[in-house]
């Protein structure tokens, strides 16, 4: 006959801090508790779930689609746990089942050892108990002569101890009990409105308050019961309560009483995990890691190779992390740990938009950085490299000043100390390790744990792959893993886009987001402002992506970014005085201006900005804004002059371009595909852009497409707009145009994947051979977003 468990998910969990999803839907290295509670069930001979939901039953349910053997029972009111157990039983007993069933509550993952001797006990009653070294908050589990006589709460039974005591000892004998402040006042106020009585009837017997709290015996909250006898206890208890709730511990004295009743202790602490906070769930965790060596047992035995040609592929990759995970253990002894790994990306479509609100079309690549990571108690994170140009770095979680004196992300950003470390660090590969671990401190209240890190990257630096933020995003997913946070992906990429500005940049989050998303040999569109994964798109086996290493490197932290958050100033003050000269079309976001029409509006609204202003003629231009414009300007020095039409003309260019993208793609339009790439780079160029008045009127009497338009960003560099031009000279290049950010890296060419070695040949000897470089070109495949290993 099929054995059955009731698990009780109703409550609330209001101490996670998080009711974003029910409690027992929280990770557990990985996996959700409750699936978790379910497979050790399912060991120890279980086959039939009854599971009672109430608050946030929806994301249960969803986190269980697809497990079989799972009946749901609806608990309307939270009434205790007996009335939780009882809806549980009933539900059995509709389906015509009998016989006893295991009852356990949604936070503790039971051994499938202790199931199996649960179930064979033939007792009509089973009490699970552990040690109260164990459990010490649990109730007291009363026994005589073996049986259990019924459960004290641990609070109660200190209020007894104080009868017979003078007020001025209550505060002392209650500090005996290891109770929370907030627990140890409820007592005292009880003991100050009504006198404590020193002793307890449990199943006709009395017992005093030493006796109770001398018993060696938690209530574990695990029970094994015949349905239709404990569907009469139940039924019989009445509630004893202010809150009108009944117990499933008051069913015991029913039991005691009325049939055969018997204890199971279980011994061992680590046969049942228990939590209730997320710092409890993240000590819980541990239990189900491996060490490092462990994990590199397995990955030697071939255990892991569907994860590694899931994500790459092939297994060409394993070596890497075990040498990394043996490394590891040199530096940081064998610990539990897990592993992250996030891509660098290359963006197809979508330049210097995406913190515009604008729509980004990428892939993720097969390089990546990967971190093993071991929890720390301590707020300490210790950083080590695999490349021995980043050194070793520590620092606390304490010592990076986060705290909610803030309003405002930004404000801790402004921070005179928060400038001022930063300043004295700049270009420490540990500020990218930082402004995650900082982003999520700042969002929450739950202090982080430390953590021992070693990493190893194979994305080019400085190549406009965004090796930094593969950083970013790889530390995020530790940060996010070790320390139970419930993040969607929206809210996981804006709080890697909002942490790297600790480094000083304030670009999107579009890097974040393509590293977070992509899915392997594909596409995808991403959209900001609010974030949105949009469709995603096949890449046809026909093509190829050639990416060119420029061998130009562009630091954000070294002098880059003063042109880079230019740009964005620029943007922000074409926005605010276009919003002020046409209130009526209600802009709140850049990207919208991309989609007014005819286009000869647009132009219109162009020509109503000037081509060029400086700092004191935006600030006497827009007074009303003085102290956004006060931020902006401090992120760079001043570039004399920002040229508002020309980069305003880029962006909404190429908002338009973007949303086309994905279209074409699916069409198989890939010449046009490549076409617009090159319009994509010659707003880039380091070339004079016509945004005259004369020009902008040719364009609203031709009421020109404004994709074909391009305007004037210019981050590219002499030596990029070369190597664009060699490659689009080549015969199989349908397009090219710079990668990332721009000052330097990469160049992305759209190619005919026939045509490929020709295309690379050339240039090698036309461009690497000529400078005396590395050769730097290579295909790459659209590879897996990130991930967590455990």
């Amino acid at each position: 006959m099929n054995k059955a468990a009731i698990i009780l998910c109703a409550g609330k969990g209001t101490r996670m801090n998080d009711d974003s999803k029910n409690k027992v839907c929280f990770d557990c290295a990985g996996v959700p508790v409750i699936k978790r509670i379910i497979n050790n069930m399912r060991q120890g001979g279980i086959s039939l779930f009854v599971l009672v939901v109430g608050h946030l039953s929806e994301t249960v349910m969803g986190c269980l689609d697809g497990e079989p053997g799972i009946v749901y029972t609806y608990q309307k009111e939270q009434k205790g746990t007996g009335h939780a157990a009882l809806c549980g039983l009933k539900a059995l007993k509709d389906i015509g089942y009998t016989g006893s069933a295991v009852i356990s509550m949604g936070d503790k993952i039971i051994a499938p050892n202790v199931i199996r001797d649960l179930i064979a006990r033939p007792e009509g009653a089973v009490w699970g108990v552990q040690p109260v070294q164990n459990n010490y908050h649990g109730g007291r589990v009363v026994v005589k002569d073996g049986k259990p006589c019924g459960v004290v709460e641990l609070p109660d039974a200190v209020l007894m101890s104080l009868a017979g005591k003078d007020e001025s000892e209550y505060k002392e004998e209650i500090s005996k009990y290891r109770l929370n402040e907030k627990k140890a006042a409820k007592i005292l106020k009880s003991a100050a409105q009504r006198k404590p009585n020193s002793s307890k009837r449990l199943s006709g017997t009395v017992f005093s308050a030493k006796e109770i709290l001398d018993s060696p015996y938690a209530n574990a909250g695990l029970y094994c019961l015949n349905v239709d006898k404990a569907i009469t206890a139940l039924n019989s208890c009445t509630p004893q309560n202010a809150q009108g709730e009944i117990y499933l511990t008051d069913a015991l004295e029913w039991f005691a009483s009325n049939d055969s009743v018997a204890i199971y202790e279980v011994k061992s602490a680590e046969d049942m995990l228990t939590f209730s906070t997320k710092p409890e769930l993240r000590r819980m965790s541990l239990h189900f890691m491996k060490t490092a060596s462990a994990l590199a047992a397995d990955m030697d035995a071939g255990r892991y190779d569907s994860v590694f040609t899931a994500l790459y592929g092939n297994t060409n990759q394993k070596q890497r992390y075990i040498a990394l995970l043996e490394r590891f253990t040199e530096i940081y002894g064998d610990k539990k740990v897990l592993l992250t790994r996030a891509p660098g990306r290359v963006n197809l479509m979508g330049r210097h938009i995406d913190h515009r609100g604008g729509g980004i079309n990428v892939m993720a690549i097969d390089r990546d950085t990967v971190f093993v990571v071991s929890p720390r108690e301590d707020d300490t994170i210790r950083l080590s490299n695999m490349d021995g140009a980043y050194p070793d770095r520590t620092f606390t979680i304490g010592s990076l000043g986060v705290d909610k004196s803030f309003t405002t992300w930004l404000d801790y950003l402004a921070a005179p100390d928060v400038v001022a470390a930063l300043k004295d660090s700049r270009g420490d590969w540990a500020n990218y390790v930082k402004s995650a671990v900082a982003r999520v401190q700042y969002e929450t209240d739950v202090p982080l744990c430390g953590m021992d890190m070693l990493a190893d990257g194979n994305v080019p630096v400085a190549a406009g792959l965004s090796s930094s933020s593969s950083i970013v995003v790889a530390v995020m997913e530790a940060v996010t893993a070790l320390n139970c946070m419930n993040y969607t992906d929206s809210e996981f990429v804006n709080l890697c886009g909002e942490g790297e500005w600790f480094v000083g940049s304030r670009g999107g989050a579009g890097d974040h987001a393509a590293m977070k998303c992509a899915k392997p040999g594909s596409i995808i569109h991403l959209g900001f402002k609010p974030f949105v994964i949009g469709e995603t798109a096949p890449f046809s086996d026909k093509y190829a992506v050639i990416v060119a290493n420029s061998m130009i490197k562009a630091k954000k932290s070294e002098g880059s970014k003063d042109k880079f958050n230019a740009k964005v100033t620029a943007y922000e003050v074409s926005f605010m005085i276009l919003k002020r000269l046409f209130p009526g079309l209600g802009l709140e976001v850049f990207r919208e201006l991309a989609a007014i029409r005819p286009y000869s509006k647009i132009y219109t609204m162009l020509k109503s900005l000037p081509e060029t202003m400086t700092r004191s003629g935006i600030k006497a231009l827009l007074p009303e804004y003085e102290a956004e414009l006060n931020r902006l300007f401090a992120t760079h020095a001043d570039p004399t002059i920002y040229e508002l039409r020309a980069v305003t003309l880029y962006g909404i260019s190429e908002c338009v371009r973007s949303e086309k993208f994905i279209s074409l793609l699916e069409s198989g339009a890939y010449e046009e595909i490549g076409q617009m790439m090159k319009l994509s780079h010659d707003g880039d160029r380091i070339a004079e852009y016509d945004v005259s008045d004369e020009y902008l009127d040719k364009l609203i009497k031709a009421d020109a497409d404004i994709s074909l338009e391009y305007g004037a960003y210019g981050c590219s560099t002499q030596q990029i707009d070369e190597l664009s031009d060699l490659l689009n000279a080549q015969a199989g290049v349908l397009g090219s145009e710079l990668v990332g950010a721009g000052l330097g890296g990469c160049v992305i060419a759209l190619i005919d994947k026939n045509k490929a070695d020709s295309i690379i040949d050339a240039v090698n000897r036309k461009y690497y051979d000529k400078y005396g470089y590395e050769h730097g070109a290579q295909i790459f495949s659209a590879s897996s977003g990130s991930s967590v290993l455990y």
